[in-house]
Formats: C-alpha cells, sequence, structure tokens
C-alpha cells in the first residue's frame, strides 16, 4: 500500500520537479502501464454486469408484429394482414435466483476491483525497484571506475619500482593481471547499468539523468520507503485481509456463495406476470391477455442436484485459495522484512569493509611509493639537460665531459630553441640554460620557460645562468618558485661542483 500512497504524494507536490524522482516514475507508471489499463477495463466490464443481472427484476416490454395470410386468401376484417401486439412481462417470484446473481456480480465485481487494486501494487513495485537496482548499478558502476583507478595508481608504482629493482618484475605482472580483471569488472558494471536503465524505460519513457535524485527523502525515516516496521511480528501483523491480494479472493468466495444460492433457486417455481395484446376468436377482436404464469420444476434427470453439488464445490476451492492467500501474504511479507534486515546488516558491513579496503590500499600505495622513492634515490640516474650557446663552452663542456664520473644522463643542446622543443617529448628532471644572449632574448627566454611551468604539470626546476644582475623569474603569489637565476658565467668547472650536488641531493 505505501507504493500506491506514494505515486499520490508525487502528483501533489512533485509534478514540477524536472529531473525523474522516484514517485515520478511510479505515478507515470499508474497513469500509462498496459496492465493497469487491462486490470480497469475488467472492472469496468464487471461492474455493467451489476446492471444486467438486476434488470431482471425490472418489467420486460416488448412489441410483435405478425404478417397474416390465409391459404383461402379470405381475411377477416378484424384481423387484418398486419397484426402488432404489445407484450410485457414482470417477475412476481424467481426462488431468490435474481438476487443471488446480482449478488454474485456484485463480488465478481469487487474481485476485479481488488485485482486492478492489486496490479496498482504490483506495478509500483516494479517501478520502485526498477529505479532502485538504477542507483544500486550506478553506485557499483561508480565504486568499480574507483577501484579501477586504484589498480592503475598501483600498477604505476610498482612498474616504476620494477623498472629499477628486476626482481620485482613478477610484483607488475600480478598486479596488471589485477588492473585487467578491474576493467573487466568495470565493463561488466556498464552493461548492468546499460541493463536496469533499459528495464527502467518500461515505466518512464522520456529521457533519464546521469544518476537518480531525489532518493534521500523516499528512503528517509519519516519517507513513504522508510516506514518499515521495526520486528518480523509488526510486519506480518500488518496483513489483512484489507489487502487487495486477499481480498480479491475474499470477493469471490462470496461470489461462489451467490452462485449456490443461484443453483438452490432453481428447486423453486418462478411466478410471472404477463400481458399482450391478441385476437379474440370469440369476439372477433383484438383484446388484453393477462396471464399468471407459474413454471414449477418436477423433474429434470437430476440436473438441478448436480448444479448446486457443483457450485458447492467451487465455493470450497474458493475459500481454500483464500486461505492459501493468506498464508502466501503473510510468508511474502515475512521473506521481503528478513530480506531487508539482512541487507540492512550486510550493508553496515560493506560499509566497514570498504573503508577498510581504502585504507589499505592506501597503506599499500603509499608503502610501495616510499619503497619506490628509495629505490629511485639510489639507483635511477637524474636526467639533466644543459644549454650552452657559446660555442667556444660547448665545446669545452663535451671535452671535460668525457671524464666525469657521475650517476645522471647528461644532455647538451647548442640552442636555446631546440632544448626547449625537446622538453614536450623528452622531460629531464632538471634544466640548466647559459644565458649569454642579449637582455631581451633572456627575458623571452625566462619567459616561454614560466609559461611551459604553468601548463598544469609539476613545475619543472630550471636553472638560469646569467651575467645580467637583475633578470627575475616573475611568479604566482604564494607559490615555489622552481626557476632559480644564478650569477655567471659558466665554466667547467661550475658545471661540475652543480652536477656533483644534483647527485648528491638525489642520494639522500
Amino acid at each position: 500500500m505505501k507504493l500506491t500512497v506514494l505515486a499520490c504524494a508525487s502528483g501533489l507536490g512533485l509534478s514540477s520537479l524536472e529531473a525523474q524522482t522516484l514517485p515520478q516514475v511510479v505515478e507515470r507508471a499508474l497513469q500509462v502501464y498496459p496492465s493497469i489499463q487491462t486490470a480497469n477495463a475488467k472492472a469496468q466490464a464487471a461492474q455493467s454486469d451489476i446492471a444486467r443481472a438486476r434488470s431482471a427484476h425490472q418489467p420486460q416490454i416488448g412489441v410483435t408484429a405478425y404478417g397474416n395470410q390465409y391459404g383461402s386468401g379470405s381475411i377477416p376484417s378484424s384481423l387484418g394482414r398486419t397484426t402488432i401486439s404489445p407484450t410485457a412481462k414482470l417477475n412476481l417470484w424467481s426462488g431468490g435466483k435474481i438476487e443471488a446473481e446480482a449478488q454474485r456480480a456484485e463480488a465478481l465485481t469487487k474481485a476485479a476491483e481488488q485485482q486492478r487494486d492489486g496490479t496498482l501494487e504490483d506495478v509500483a513495485q516494479q517501478a520502485s525497484e526498477a529505479y532502485l537496482n538504477w542507483d544500486k548499478t550506478a553506485d557499483l558502476y561508480s565504486l568499480s571506475v574507483r577501484n579501477l583507478n586504484s589498480h592503475r595508481e598501483t600498477l604505476d608504482d610498482i612498474q616504476k619500482i620494477s623498472q629499477v629493482d628486476t626482481g620485482r618484475r613478477i610484483d607488475y605482472e600480478q598486479a596488471l593481471v589485477r588492473m585487467e580483471n578491474a576493467s573487466l569488472a568495470l565493463q561488466q558494471r556498464k552493461a548492468d547499468l546499460a541493463q536496469a536503465m533499459q528495464k527502467l524505460r518500461r515505466f518512464w519513457a522520456e529521457d533519464m539523468d546521469a544518476r537518480p535524485v531525489g532518493l534521500e527523502a523516499a528512503l528517509a525515516e519519516n519517507g513513504v520507503l522508510g516506514q518499515i516496521p521495526m520486528s518480523l511480528a509488526q510486519a506480518v501483523q500488518r496483513v489483512t485481509d484489507d489487502l487487495p491480494s486477499i481480498a480479491q479472493y475474499k470477493a469471490q468466495v462470496v461470489a461462489a456463495e451467490a452462485a449456490v444460492r443461484m443453483a438452490k433457486g432453481q428447486y423453486w417455481p418462478t411466478v410471472d406476470a404477463a400481458m399482450s395484446r391478441q385476437y379474440n376468436t370469440n369476439t372477433l377482436r383484438f383484446e388484453t391477455f393477462t396471464q399468471l404464469q407459474v413454471n414449477a420444476p418436477v423433474f429434470n434427470g437430476g440436473a438441478t442436484s448436480a448444479s448446486v453439488e457443483a457450485a458447492q464445490g467451487q465455493l470450497r476451492a474458493a475459500q481454500f485459495a483464500l486461505e492459501e492467500a493468506r498464508l502466501l501474504a503473510r510468508e511474502k511479507a515475512a521473506l521481503a522484512w528478513q530480506e531487508w534486515a539482512s541487507a540492512q546488516s550486510r550493508a553496515g558491513v560493506g560499509s566497514t569493509q570498504s573503508d577498510v579496503g581504502d585504507k589499505v590500499v592506501e597503506g599499500y600505495q603509499n608503502a610501495s611509493r616510499s619503497a619506490m622513492g628509495v629505490a629511485i634515490k639510489s639507483m635511477m640516474k637524474p636526467r639533466v639537460t644543459v644549454v650552452v650557446e657559446s660555442a667556444q663552452l660547448m665545446s669545452q663542456l663535451m671535452l671535460a665531459s668525457a671524464n666525469w664520473q657521475f650517476a645522471a644522463e647528461v644532455t647538451f643542446f647548442d640552442s636555446v630553441t631546440e632544448g626547449l622543443l625537446d622538453l614536450s617529448s623528452n622531460r629531464p628532471d632538471m634544466l640548466v640554460v647559459e644565458m649569454s644572449m642579449p637582455r631581451a632574448q633572456q627575458e623571452k627566454t625566462l619567459q616561454a620557460l614560466e609559461n611551459f611551468n604553468n601548463r598544469g604539470r609539476a613545475p619543472l626546476s630550471v636553472v638560469l645562468v646569467t651575467e645580467e644582475k637583475d633578470l627575475l623569474s616573475k611568479h604566482t603569489s604564494g607559490t615555489t618558485n622552481s626557476i632559480q637565476v644564478v650569477s655567471g658565467p659558466m665554466s667547467p668547472i661550475w658545471m661540475h661542483a652543480y652536477l656533483t650536488g644534483v647527485v648528491a641531493s638525489c642520494q639522500i
């Protein structure tokens, strides 16, 4: 019954919302779903049958027309070639058959109406379940996305570790398999979400949002779906004969009792008063002819007794069906309440496990990144790009670098433009630029490097060696400046000392 109330509430105050909320979906389903239209048509047809049954109490009036012709060809003038005779008949006593048939029609009408109410409940429940399933699959899809992202981050960490520690290659392979499984799970959740939305379209054919909205209000304690009995006994006590699935069978029992009275009424005579206009051969004219008709059954081969026994058998069957409906309704309510209680418990445990899982993943990533940091600092070589436009200084550095024994990868460029272009494809850990060009060109180079660092990625550590005294880097207030300006000139001895410090800092 809650679901029907939910639909009524949606019609009162939620019609102005743009998004499809749960009450709106239920309301739309109760208005246009085909099975509800079928149940309404059946209830209307049963209602019409009551008038048909009670019409037997009313006078039956008709007109009979005759075309007269004798073999001799001579027709009395008092008779004429055509005769029109009105007839009227009124039942005075039927042994209770007419009233029993009317009561049976009323009971069947009530059964049809209860069946319609049961159909409303079923459709409302199906629409609500489809909406809630949509919300569940959307949450599961979001969790799958988070799960895949966590596996991808872990895989990236392990890949970096395995690059410097080849013994951890098997860890990388296992992490890769886990990430592929997470990707497959994501695809399955995506398909489940599409199927859930397709099922919901049975009740809501218009465009749908990406996620359900307004569920918190419906599921709150004072919401329609939040009013759950506190115990199993309270849930079972709410199952009464007013429930549509039970009231329908109860009405069928009443109809079966009326059918028994109809069958027993065949034992009794029927009394009718009939009136017609007929030709009186004595007076040779048409006169009103009135009859009192009594029809009493004497012997019909046991047909009446068989009809009574058949009706009584149908009555017993209806009574047993009513008892079964009560048992099934109580069982359904008990199972639903137990499933709800179990779901509440599982939800609590699942939330705890999810929190623990998040902490485990975070701890594992922190541990792996810590190990990765130690491994990288001890084993990986820093990559340094050096840009020198002075041809003489470049030749001196190239000659001196042949004797350097550094745990570092040093790449030389003789053009600032070439060095900047290389940053997009081969990003180093550090950039050193010797600027001996005119001041205007130095300022443009500084601006280009600042623009590169402001593109959203982690800023690149840059050292500019110049003899200009007031060439300072402009940077955003409150942030660490990653571009340092060092007084020149640059020399092979200066570069050797600088790279020595870089290697030492990376191994700390």
